[in-house]
């Protein structure tokens, strides 16, 4: 049998022992501690120091895509393993390395939930390191999957509890869909297919564009052909501080583009770079998602973008993807 199966009975066993722990104490899990997009690596100084630690350091905090500057995936912390206790067990993203000759094979396990909620729990053990190395390199992928979807959905519960209710009305009566984006935004723009909301503040700038167009064919869907469209809208309907200045993306610079099914059933690309303003020094991340809405036959455009120029800006650009993601389509007349 594969790893990659090994590890999804071993998934699904622990998440079903997780969730009948949690039934059977009766009790509610307490809220996750640690911050956003952190990871704690409970892992003895020996390795930590070594190339076990090395290694699981340059795959988590591996950089970023889609920034202008340098920043990790994950921000990570390290604690030997006699310290993993109860004043720490509710972390919400937890990598457990125990590393023993005394451990008869390599395993690896996952917990969701075990001890607060929505906590994703990894734990490999390995009677050496290089058997622990083996192990790591089968599942890292799959692992930092895991900790970026948590991060995205505890952003989106949140959001989902209480949003804008002026936004939302407009998404739901005008668009037919559903969109959950927190209180601070306002709406810049609402013309025929095209909407601008933003988050402005003194230091940054935070928005979501959304237009549509109908579905024709496939070849809406290629790389360049969303850009031309994007760009576009964008040099129609975003405007700079300055005469013949308009937001734009920058084509100079990397755009890594994903294939993928939304909501586990609409096609769309997913688009990472930079934006610039023509003619101006203003620019930053984006991320954007197209969308096949079939039913409606329409493609949805909807972009996510931040402008922070003296502050850090990974933790931001997810929180207006995380906006983005709450979009649901299965609008249906009389809902809320």
């Amino acid at each position: 049998m594969k790893p990659a199966s090994l590890m999804k009975i071993t998934i699904s066993l622990f998440l079903l022992m997780a969730v009948a722990a949690c039934k059977e104490k009766g009790k509610a899990l307490p809220v996750p501690s640690g911050s956003s997009n952190e990871i704690l690596i409970v892992m003895d100084k020996a390795e930590w120091q070594g190339p076990v630690g090395d290694t699981v350091k340059q795959w988590f905090t591996q950089e970023q895509i889609g920034l202008p500057q340098p920043e990790p995936v994950f921000d990570i912390i390290n604690l030997p393993v006699a310290f993993f206790d109860k004043n720490v067990k509710a972390y919400r993203n937890v990598l457990m390395a125990k590393i023993s000759p005394e451990i008869d094979s390599a395993t690896i396990r996952f917990k969701d939930s075990p001890w607060s909620q929505t906590q994703k729990y990894f734990e490999i053990d390995a009677p050496s390191e290089a058997a622990f190395l083996k192990v790591f390199e089968a599942n890292k992928q799959k692992m930092l999957d895991v900790f970026l979807k948590a991060e995205q959905d505890r952003l989106m519960a949140n959001y989902k509890k209480k949003p804008d209710s002026e936004i939302y009305r407009l998404f739901k009566d005008k668009y037919h869909l559903y969109l959950s984006c927190p209180s601070g935004y306002l709406i810049n723009k609402d013309t025929t297919d095209f909407v601008w909301i933003s988050r402005e503040t003194r230091v940054d700038s935070r928005g979501i564009i959304f237009f549509q167009k109908e579905y024709k064919d496939a070849a809406q869907f290629g790389e360049q052909a969303i850009v031309d469209t994007v760009n576009a809208a964008l040099e129609k309907f975003i405007p700079g501080p300055l005469p013949k200045t308009y937001m734009t993306l920058d084509t100079v610079a990397p755009i890594v583009s994903n294939v993928y099914n939304y909501a586990g059933k609409h096609y769309a690309v997913l688009l990472r770079g930079l934006w610039m303003v023509v003619n101006d020094y203003m620019g930053g991340p984006f991320v954007l998602n197209v969308i096949l809405d079939q039913e409606n036959n329409r493609v949805l455009y909807m972009m996510g973008y931040i402008y922070a120029p003296d502050d850090k800006k990974r933790n931001m650009l997810r929180q207006v993807e995380a906006i983005l993601f709450t979009a649901g389509l299965d609008y249906k007349e009389g809902n809320r």
